[in-house]
């Protein structure tokens, strides 16, 4: 490969004449390119990327990601890797890499990471009609192809998204540049060169990143939970590797919930107490000291236990009684059957009776319901969680008078994002400004890491998440509530080692993380954004921003969708808050 390097208005612009490297271009954490699109339309000019310099910002104590994408020409590329070891600022300040261990979770002075994308071919569209209806004008607009979808550590097995990697004719390879920004780092500019290395030639995009004067504080503006089912990690890793897995969604700003009991709390207290998440156990980033505060007592239904009133009484007792000695200020709550139908209700208002008349300190276990608000439950229910869709302002305003707390799951769009493959990076990001915007104390997305699929898919449980798009098959029940199929729902960790298809197998042991909950992240950062404004009195930059990408959300959504869909949109919002948090605080 021949390597001509010209200096153009002060700027070095690389470019790349042979070995099968067409062009190298930069964009931000909000956009999928997919595998064979060499025609892109940031490739030019985008948030991150002003055609020579990469140019990112954000604030102290923040994940800030972007993207490098490489683009082979018809010979194609072998040996391709890339490289950012710094990045230097203010009196020499750096902010360096550090090689991955083979823990992908022990963060302790790992500033920069690196990964490349895994594309999985998307070959039909999602007909789950509570993700989108893909005859409407909510369906995304490019539903199928090769998506770039999970974030596989540089380390990973060779062949299998570990560096170097190769790349066939005419595609695209995308590499996911992650930065933490230390609480004491001072402000200013950065500024560093990655490098993307094809056999013996190498290409040099110069980085600037932009360190603004505030840090975003540990603890979240808003609480997003995700289940986990453990019992995953033993078929696909063959190991319990449960505390990886949580400093993992720790570092996301994310919980990994289910259900506990006295003695699950009192063997994992570290990750309760803070303590889990220190630099002595090889944690690193926000949230750095601070423990999760979702203590589920039941998950995914309430069990028998409460349906009788003495046992109830019992049972609540001893649970409240354990969780305010042990973890004062939890959020817990009992999980009533999932999305009830109304035979069921008649048990529902009997387990609500059985625990709100109970004298003693099980009367402070909130019902938690997975369900639109309504007056038929309404006295059993203390937390609601609405399906997007079915979120009512109005209603939800009413019941939060009463002293009830109403939250959402999942998303539907055009009424908030969803977590499809087929959709565009933000919908995530966008939902959590949906949040911010109605008020909404808690995001629910029902589950991390369902590989072995359910009970309704009767056979081929075993899935092939590294291969196979579709996570969630119910075509059985075509037609039906909950009927259909869907590409990636369900899934937004991924495990690094596969026992049950060891041709799969990466190597890493650990999770793998997503472009849906990478982006889940950055929407509960730009949260943290949006609450230091109000805080800060900045009322017309809040309702400026949101009102650009997320217009109409929720009870609010039409039938086009009324959230932003581009990184793009979003940095600029996010920069406009920046920049008035920083005028503010002057």
């Amino acid at each position: 490969m021949k390597l001509a390097l010209m200096l153009l208005g002060g700027l070095i612009m690389a470019t790349v004449a042979q070995a099968g490297v067409g062009r190298v271009w930069a964009v931000n954490d909000g956009e999928k390119v997919d595998r064979d699109d060499l025609k892109n339309v940031n490739r030019d000019k985008n948030s991150a990327w002003d055609g020579t310099t990469v140019r990112i910002f954000g604030a102290q104590n923040e994940v800030i990601a972007f993207q490098v994408i490489v683009e082979s020409d018809d010979k194609g590329i072998e040996g391709l890797s890339v490289s950012l070891p710094e990045v230097t600022g203010p009196n020499g300040r750096k902010i360096s890499y550090a090689p991955p261990r083979q823990d992908p979770t022990d963060f302790a002075g790992r500033q920069i990471q690196l990964f490349s994308a895994h594309y999985l071919n998307v070959k039909e569209v999602t007909t789950c009609g509570w993700i989108f209806d893909r005859k409407s004008p909510a369906a995304p607009a490019n539903p199928t192809g090769w998506k770039p979808v999970i974030l596989v550590p540089e380390n990973a097995a060779a062949g299998k998204g570990g560096f170097p990697l190769s790349v066939a004719a005419n595609n695209t390879q995308a590499f996911w540049i992650e930065i933490y920004t230390p609480r004491d780092l001072p402000a200013g500019t950065y500024k560093g060169t990655v490098s993307v290395k094809a056999g013996t030639q190498t290409t040099n995009l110069p980085v600037e990143l932009e360190v603004f004067p505030f840090a975003l504080p540990d603890q979240n503006s808003m609480k997003a939970m995700i289940y986990f089912e453990t019992s995953q990690l033993d078929l696909y890793h063959g190991a319990a590797l449960e505390d990886r897995y949580q400093r993992f969604g720790h570092r996301q700003r994310v919980e990994l919930v289910h259900a506990y009991n006295q003695a699950s709390v009192t063997r994992n207290i570290g990750w309760f107490n803070g303590k889990a998440f220190t630099k002595e156990n090889g944690y690193e980033g926000p949230g750095e000291g601070v423990g999760n505060v979702i203590v589920p007592a039941t998950f995914y239904g309430p069990g028998s236990q409460f349906d009788d009133e003495a046992s109830a009484h019992k049972a609540s007792d001893a649970w409240m009684e354990f969780l305010n000695k042990t973890v004062p200020g939890a959020m817990t709550f009992l999980y009533l059957p999932d999305e009830p139908s109304k035979q069921v209700y008649p048990r529902i208002l009997k387990i609500g009776e059985n625990i709100h008349k109970n004298p003693g300190p099980g009367s402070k276990l909130p019902l938690f319901v997975t369900h639109e608000c309504n007056d038929a439950l309404a006295p059993a229910i203390d937390m609601w969680c609405s399906p997007t869709e079915a979120y009512k302002a109005d209603r939800a305003t009413k019941e939060m008078q009463a002293g009830k707390q109403v939250s959402v799951y999942n998303g539907h769009r055009p009424h908030a994002g969803s977590f499809d493959y087929s959709v565009p990076a933000t919908d995530p990001r966008a939902t959590m400004w949906g949040c911010f915007k109605f008020g909404i104390p808690l995001y629910f997305y029902w589950h991390a890491d369902h590989w072995e699929h359910n009970g309704q898919k009767p056979t081929d449980r075993e899935q092939n998440i590294w291969a196979n798009s579709i996570t969630f098959d119910n075509r059985k029940q075509a037609g039906k509530p909950g009927g259909g199929f869907a590409n990636g729902d369900g899934v937004v960790l991924y495990p690094g080692q596969e026992k049950v298809h060891p041709e799969e197998d990466r190597g890493i042991v650990g999770p793998c993380g997503s472009y849906q909950l990478a982006n889940l992240r950055r929407g509960l950062q730009d949260h943290l954004y949006l609450t230091m404004a109000r805080e800060l009195g900045l009322k017309d930059v809040v309702e400026q921003t949101t009102g650009a990408v997320a217009g109409k959300m929720f009870s609010e959504a039409e039938k086009t969708v009324g959230f932003a869909q581009t990184g793009n949109e979003f940095e600029a919002a996010r920069l406009k808050l920046a920049q008035a948090i920083v005028a503010a605080k002057k």
